[in-house]
């Protein structure tokens, strides 16, 4: 049986609605579809997703703990449970070098395990790659878990279970404290022809 979410959020489906979205709510983030990454070890992971996807979506399966190897320490894996103001999403796996700045976050719900205040990025940030069924890079500030000092850029892709349901998301995650927030942001936003924030 499916258990209700403990908040509800509107789905957001384009990388410019969650730009507009971010803006309007004071998000320290930003969707970004060219997939220009400045971490080399996303790159390397996209082009690890466009292998496996062919002209579509890789399976969850396909991409094996043996093709993930490079890149254990700084994955996760997402999956959408339910549709709509019902779904959830629950963390299905959690490397270790993201575990050391979130917690131990694996075979929890957002809605459990995630600041309330913070939940509705996080649902963004998964929802705008399984429902656009592309990949998207996203650069942030680390609020969630009181690390403002870091910075973090995520690819989140999607990917089919076994059925072809586009229920999971595959993330790669670096980050950085080298640089405030404020000078990332306003070369983002100039790259991306992004307005500056009010």
């Amino acid at each position: 049986m499916l258990t209700k979410p403990k908040a509800v959020f509107p789905e957001i489906s384009s990388a410019a609605e969650f730009n507009q979205t971010a803006t309007a709510k004071n998000w320290p983030m930003i969707c970004d579809e060219t997939l220009q990454f400045q971490a080399s070890m996303l790159t390397e992971l996209l082009n690890l997703w466009q292998e496996q996807a062919g002209d579509g979506i890789p399976e969850r399966n396909a991409l094996t703990a043996r093709k993930l190897q490079p890149f254990i320490r700084n994955i996760s894996i997402f999956e959408r449970i339910g549709d709509g103001l019902k779904r959830r999403y629950r963390v299905r796996l959690m490397g270790s070098g993201i575990v050391q700045y979130y917690g131990e976050l694996t075979g929890k719900h957002f809605d459990e395990s995630i600041p309330e205040k913070f939940q509705d990025r996080w649902y963004a940030f998964c929802d705008v790659p399984l429902l656009t069924q592309k990949p998207m890079r996203f650069i942030l500030r680390a609020d969630t878990f009181e690390k403002s000092y870091m910075t973090v850029e995520y690819l989140c892709a999607p990917l089919k279970m076994e059925g072809g349901a586009i229920k999971s998301a595959l993330t790669g995650v670096v980050f950085s404290g080298l640089r405030p927030w404020s000078d990332i942001e306003a070369e983002e936003r100039k790259r991306l022809g992004l307005d500056a924030p009010a």
